[in-house]
C-alpha cells in the first residue's frame, strides 16, 4: 500500500522522497508527498491569513511562489483536512533559523530565504520581529504556538502520525575536487543546532506519542554536488538513503 505523506518543514524533510538518483528514486512504490507547507514557523502557522498580491515579484522564483502563498494565507489545516496524509513529517528548521514578521497583532509572516532573497522583504508592513536573538520572548510565542497547533490539528491526525525529524547543520562537506572542508561560522551553524535541539525536546513534551527520526550524530557531511545548491543543510547523497531507511522503519512501526 503506497502510504499518504505531508510535509511541515525543509529540504531536511522534503527532499529525501525525490526520484533523483541522488535521494531515492524508488520512493514511489511506497509514499506519495500529498502536500508540503515549507519553511513556515509554528508562530506564523498559528496566526491568521494576510493576504498580498506576489505575482508580480520576479526575484521568486515561480515554483516558490505556492510555498510564500501557503505561509501567508495558512492553507496548512485545509490542505490537511483535504489531503488526509497517513503521516506528518515535521522538522524544526524555520523555527530554529528564521525571524517571524508580524504584519498585524494576529497576522504573521516567515521571514523565509524566498522571502530573504527578494525585495518583497522592503515592501512588507512590519509591525514587529520575533526573533531567536530574544530568545525568551521567542520561546514564549512559539511555545504558546506549539500548544495551539497540538489542539488544532487533533481532529486530523493522531500524535503518534506526527514524525519529528531530528536534523542539524553540518559543519564539513565535501569539495569540488572530493576534499573535506570545513565551513567558518562555526560558532554560529553551532549556535543554531543548539537552538534547534531545544525547540526539538520541547516539541517532544508537547507531543510524547510523536515518532522520531534522529539523524544528529551520524557521520555525513554536506556535498557541493547536491543537486539544488552548496549549502550548510545540504549533505552527502548518502544521508538521504539513511533517513529513507529510518522513515521506512518508522511507518512500519519498526523503530
Amino acid at each position: 500500500m503506497v502510504q499518504k505523506i505531508g510535509v511541515l518543514g525543509t529540504c531536511f524533510s522534503r527532499n529525501f522522497l525525490n526520484s533523483n538518483d541522488y535521494f531515492n528514486p524508488e520512493y514511489k512504490k511506497n509514499y506519495t508527498v500529498v502536500f508540503t507547507q515549507f519553511h513556515s514557523s509554528l508562530i506564523t502557522l498559528m496566526t491568521e491569513p494576510f493576504f498580498f498580491e506576489i505575482d508580480h515579484y520576479e526575484d521568486i522564483p515561480p515554483e516558490k511562489k505556492k510555498f510564500v502563498v501557503a505561509d501567508f494565507e495558512k492553507t496548512f489545516f485545509q490542505k490537511l483536512k483535504q489531503e488526509s496524509p497517513d503521516f506528518l513529517m515535521i522538522d524544526l528548521y524555520a523555527d530554529a533559523l528564521k525571524k517571524v514578521a508580524f504584519i498585524s497583532a494576529k497576522q504573521a509572516v516567515t521571514i523565509s530565504p524566498i522571502i530573504e532573497q527578494s525585495r518583497i522583504q522592503q515592501d512588507l508592513s512590519i509591525e514587529r520581529l520575533v526573533s531567536q536573538d530574544n530568545w525568551q520572548q521567542f520561546l514564549n510565542y512559539w511555545l504558546s504556538a506549539v500548544r495551539q497547533f497540538k489542539e488544532k490539528i487533533s481532529p486530523y491526525l493522531d500524535e503518534e502520525q506526527l514524525i519529528l525529524n531530528q536534523a542539524e547543520l553540518t559543519t564539513r562537506y565535501i569539495d569540488e575536487k572530493g576534499r573535506e572542508r570545513s565551513y567558518e561560522n562555526l560558532s554560529r551553524i553551532a549556535k543554531y543546532n543548539q537552538l534547534w535541539r531545544e525547540l526539538d525536546q520541547y516539541f517532544l513534551t508537547i507531543f510524547p506519542k510523536a515518532k522520531v527520526i534522529n539523524m544528529r550524530g551520524e557521520a555525513y557531511i554536506g556535498d557541493v554536488r547536491y543537486p539544488f545548491g552548496h549549502s550548510v543543510s545540504h549533505y552527502q547523497s548518502d544521508y538521504y538513503k539513511k533517513l529513507y531507511l529510518k522513515f521506512e522503519q518508522v511507518t512500519r512501526g519498526e523503530l
